[in-house]
């Protein structure tokens, strides 16, 4: 009667029950299951694209390709802003060629795509500094404790490249670290009116090999110091390393030394890099008469910090807490 079926009920529900837990796999959960709606944020609704286009240019690319992280409407958004990602690539490469070559060069070789030619083509960014940690050693004097004193010496060379189509940058040696000498660079007017502080100016050999000038003029004569830089990143889009391949001295007009192919492909043997880095390359020997000089010294990578990183960059350690540091 009416037990046998209670019975039975539940004898079929036990069955199941122990079919469902020995069976049963976490995937299986996922199956027919649709996406929920992306709900769009009420800035998008209430701004518009066209408004948001005018606030991203003013953030800086930096800023806006961040924005992508926070949800997955602002990443559509960024994805699909074409229009900015045009604008920012522009005036990224003012400095090699005009507008319409850029446009040409995104037709060719990136499909269209601002998007991806800013995240796939090297630039020289100027939104920060370059910045390069050289280390050598020198003996001391003697002390009735050390018989054979040496003293680490730790200094940086600073490089920073104007925005627009000037071909215009800044560079500094000093033994300030970047804490206090990106905040002059920061700051053009102060920067102008310091001592130390050289101005140049610089040109680019295809897409990464970086000429930089600058000219010193004396009583005596004109010494122009010239920078020979391959553009290189460590991750796409950054733009973040200029390897210094060489640099050399030139008085008045005697012709430049061009680095030779040899010289840009020395640049990737690691060990000739420490050595270099360590100032250990033998250079041209000076007698005080010579119109043209190489440098071996101060040839380590430059990394470029951003401004808001200034502060807190790892460059800012001191020989105790950093004696030597790899560029990567």
């Amino acid at each position: 009667g009416l037990h046998g079926v209670a019975a039975m009920s539940a004898g079929v529900a036990i069955v199941a029950h122990i079919n469902t837990q020995l069976f049963w796999r976490p995937w299986l959960e996922l199956y027919d299951r649709r996406r929920a709606p992306c709900e769009v944020p009420a800035v998008l609704e209430a701004l518009g694209a066209d408004i948001l286009s005018v606030v991203a240019h003013y953030a800086g690319p930096r800023a806006f390709a961040r924005l992508a992280c926070t949800c997955r409407a602002f990443n559509a958004f960024v994805s699909r802003a074409e229009t900015i990602w045009r604008t920012f690539c522009f005036e990224a490469f003012a400095h090699r060629e005009e507008p319409r070559e850029t446009a040409k060069t995104c037709a060719e070789r990136f499909g269209g795509s601002y998007r991806y030619m800013w995240k796939l083509r090297l630039r020289l960014r100027t939104d920060g500094i370059y910045c390069s940690r050289n280390t050598y050693i020198k003996p001391g004097t003697k002390t009735p404790t050390d018989s054979v004193p040496v003293h680490l010496v730790c200094y940086y060379r600073y490089f920073r490249f104007l925005p627009g189509r000037g071909s215009a940058f800044l560079c500094k040696t000093s033994p300030k670290t970047i804490r206090h000498e990106g905040k002059l660079f920061k700051d053009l007017a102060l920067a102008a009116k310091d001592g130390g502080t050289l101005h140049g100016c610089y040109s680019i050999d295809g897409e990464n090999r970086v000429h930089c000038e600058v000219l010193r003029i004396n009583a005596a004569s004109t010494t122009s110091t010239h920078f020979f830089t391959r553009l290189r990143e460590t991750k796409p889009g950054a733009s973040n390393r200029l390897d210094v391949v060489k640099i050399c001295l030139v008085d008045d007009e005697e012709p430049v030394p061009i680095p030779s192919e040899e010289n840009w492909i020395e640049i990737d043997d690691e060990e000739h890099m420490y050595r270099r880095t360590l100032g250990v390359v033998p250079a041209d020997a000076y007698d005080g008469s010579s119109a043209v000089r190489n440098s071996n010294r101060g040839l380590n990578t430059l990394v470029f910090v951003p401004w808001e990183e200034i502060n807190t960059h790892e460059l800012n350690k001191g020989v105790d807490e950093l004696d030597y540091y790899i560029t990567g």
